[in-house]
């Protein structure tokens, strides 16, 4: 593997949210274990438990139009403090939190959440493996985005006698890694958004229900910047999971989205981050 850069420590560092996914493949029901993952989950620091229920709807064409409904349900497993969470959807595992320390104790909870789904379901494949991070950049002393993102990532400049003045950027780039994975780095700058991109909402909405009481995903009113970096790695064949080091391949995974993220940002902002 090439050298990669990391970011090393950084006390304050702008993330706000990690995710992973390790999909274990079809599982179409999950219900009959509930009861015993539950408890398990419980023992294991996430006392809290939520259902959600969603409702697809497909429409097929093939001969006339049909209408077909489902309803998805996923179970949620939250820690005492609303801060992390296992979530189950099929044969879908995410792990979740809001209170990233470093990728070692990240990976602890990951290690946790896989045995104690893998012994309840008996579900020792894997398809693929995703781990994502959202950081938020909020500037502070009023200083712009370019003291903290390189200009790759930001709007084009059109020089201020035009009077064209960035309201809002959203880029995506996808890349292709040593490990047969792609990488994304998706950037969103201007005001207005929430905590997450929206197709990680109803994931993170349980954690913001604090004892009952729903709490709004915040959103940014002054000027900042999302930037999302999303690795994914998918098998084909699907492969045991014991065939691979889960979390030594995750590791692998996170060098890459670090190096990838401090090739975003400028050095100023890692010095004060740090």
């Amino acid at each position: 593997m090439k050298q990669l850069q990391t970011a090393g420590v950084l006390k304050n560092a702008p993330v706000t949210y990690v995710l992973c996914k390790i999909d274990c493949g079809d599982f179409l029901s999950f219900d009959s274990h509930l009861n015993e993952s539950q408890e398990l989950f419980r023992k294991n620091g996430f006392p809290i438990f939520h259902k959600q229920t969603m409702k697809d709807v497909h429409i097929r064409t093939e001969h006339g139009i049909k209408i077909e409904e489902s309803e998805k349900h996923t179970y949620h497993f939250i820690s005492a403090d609303y801060q992390s969470g296992v979530v189950i959807s099929g044969g879908n595992l995410f792990i979740q939190t809001k209170k990233y320390i470093n990728f070692t104790v990240f990976a602890e909870l990951i290690k946790k959440a896989h045995e104690i789904y893998s012994s309840v379901t008996e579900m020792n494949l894997v398809r693929g493996i995703g781990l994502r991070y959202v950081d938020i950049i909020d500037p502070t002393d009023n200083k712009p985005l370019s003291y903290y993102l390189k200009p790759s990532v930001l709007s084009p400049e059109f020089g201020s006698e035009s009077g064209i003045v960035p309201a809002e950027a959203r880029m995506q780039h996808a890349y292709k890694t040593e490990l047969n994975s792609m990488l994304f780095l998706r950037v969103f700058a201007g005001k207005g958004f929430k905590l997450v991109p929206d197709d990680l909402i109803p994931m993170v909405e349980p954690l913001f229900a604090t004892a009952g009481n729903q709490q709004e995903l915040m959103k940014q009113f002054n000027i900042s910047a999302l930037i999302d970096t999303d690795h994914v790695i998918q098998f084909n064949p699907i492969v045991e999971a014991s065939s691979i080091n889960i979390i030594e391949l995750l590791n692998e995974m996170h060098k890459y989205t670090s190096h990838l993220f401090c090739n975003t940002v400028t050095p100023n902002a890692m010095e004060e981050w740090r």
